[in-house]
């Protein structure tokens, strides 16, 4: 049989390419399916299986096509239960969020990238998909002729498609093409993933851009697209048994560890920070200066138990095992006060400097802050019983011990 190459490619895309552009509302992207002369019409990503030499197809055994691409899905519980309970939801959300179209034609995606195609052959685009907005209510326009030509395990390897592809459209992966989306997908029907050991697994990932790993409640970062248009790996390290034991932590997420708080969805820096991990919990977080500067979203927060609801936003964070906050360190540019047990601790800034101050608070096991420094000089104010940080004095910073009970502890008076 004769085969016949072509690279679909936009100009449009490459420019998009060099803008960092992600323009998913104008563009989309598709899932295709091969129909060819005297056969069954067949999915582009299971074709490829074979084209690509990545296994062979095992076909779920379930019956419908939704039930079958949930228990594909169901294939990366071993090692991504995160990816697997992602996936299965976008499954079951398929037929809710499609709009089956009939004798309508759907604008190509270019979205191809590399494909061999049969010469008697034709790749007609069955679904198109983009994130609902004003301008589509429904994620999903199915084209209606071509989906009841596929047969049911057809059908879901274009759900399961448009699952992965619905996460890549939403990550730091500014993806252009689909050759890689596909990949994921036939590596799944292969049953490959089973077999690989967690570190193979997460190259792999790389490999496909694919952008995070969730460890414990917690997303990774595997990688993002640079504003020049580069994918960069990100550098996890493990151990000889898998566990993790560094990585960055993806910025566009929520998880809470310990007392601390952090919350995000509108960041323009694709990495929080760089932790250290425990048996998958945080011992160490040094957040990104990059993600510090940007300021779309706050840094990670913990409000200050026996406090006024006092918040620390910190820079560098400490936990023990149990994932408790043992230190934070952090910055102030402005007049603070913090009342703690009773007694009031402030900054008081350098009138002439607009410089940050370093702070520093620090807690025993059960969350009694234990030491504190805001940035400059500790004394005590007699007449309005408090303890300040002074920004002008020559002696430069300090910290204040706490006692259990909540005073200050061996503190000269302010002059």
């Amino acid at each position: 049989m004769r085969f016949c190459q072509f690279v679909i490619i936009s100009l449009l895309s490459l420019i998009a390419a060099s803008a960092h552009a992600n323009n998913w509302y104008d563009r989309g992207n598709a899932g295709f399916a091969l129909f060819c002369t005297g056969k069954a019409p067949i999915v582009l990503d299971l074709y490829e299986v074979t084209t690509r030499d990545l296994g062979e197809v095992k076909f779920s055994k379930a019956v419908t096509a939704v039930d079958k691409a949930v228990d594909l899905a169901s294939r990366l519980e071993v090692v991504d239960p995160a990816r697997a309970r992602q996936y299965k939801e976008s499954a079951l959300d398929f037929m809710n969020s499609a709009q089956f179209v009939t004798d309508l034609g759907i604008r190509k995606t270019p979205d191809l990238g590399l494909v061999t195609v049969p010469t008697d052959c034709a790749l007609e685009q069955v679904v198109f998909q983009r994130n609902p907005s004003i301008l589509n209510k429904a994620r999903y326009v199915v084209n209606s002729n071509l989906w009841n030509q596929l047969d049911a395990d057809n059908q879901a390897a274009l759900i399961l498609h448009e699952a992965i592809y619905r996460e890549v459209i939403n990550s730091t992966a500014n993806e252009l093409f689909s050759e890689r989306v596909r990949i994921f997908n036939g590596v799944i029907h292969a049953q490959s993933v089973r077999s690989l050991l967690k570190k193979d697994y997460l190259k792999m990932l790389q490999e496909l851009h694919l952008s995070t790993y969730e460890e414990n409640g917690i997303k990774l970062s595997l990688g993002y697209t640079t504003p020049e248009g580069f994918w960069m790996d990100s550098e996890v390290f493990m151990d000889n048994m898998g566990r993790i034991l560094s990585a960055s932590l993806a910025a566009n997420q929520y998880f809470g560890h310990g007392g601390m708080e952090y919350a995000c969805i509108g960041s323009t820096v694709p990495e929080l920070g760089r932790v250290t991990l425990d048996e998958g919990n945080i011992r160490t977080l040094r957040v990104n200066p990059d993600f510090a500067r940007d300021g779309a979203c706050n840094l990670p927060m913990l409000i200050v138990p026996d406090s006024n609801g006092f918040a620390i936003f910190g820079k560098m964070w400490f936990f023990d095992r149990a994932k408790n906050v043992i230190r934070v360190d952090g910055t102030l540019t402005k007049k603070t006060q913090l009342t703690y047990k009773g007694k009031t601790y402030e900054l008081v800034p350098d009138l002439f400097k607009t410089d940050e101050y370093n702070t520093t608070f620090i807690f025993d096991k059960k969350m009694n802050l234990i030491e504190i420094g805001l940035g400059g000089t500790p004394c005590l104010n007699e007449t309005q019983d408090k303890v300040q940080f002074v920004q002008n004095l020559a002696s430069g910073e300090g910290t204040v011990t706490i006692s259990a009970s909540g005073e200050p502890q061996q503190i000269p008076a302010c002059h």
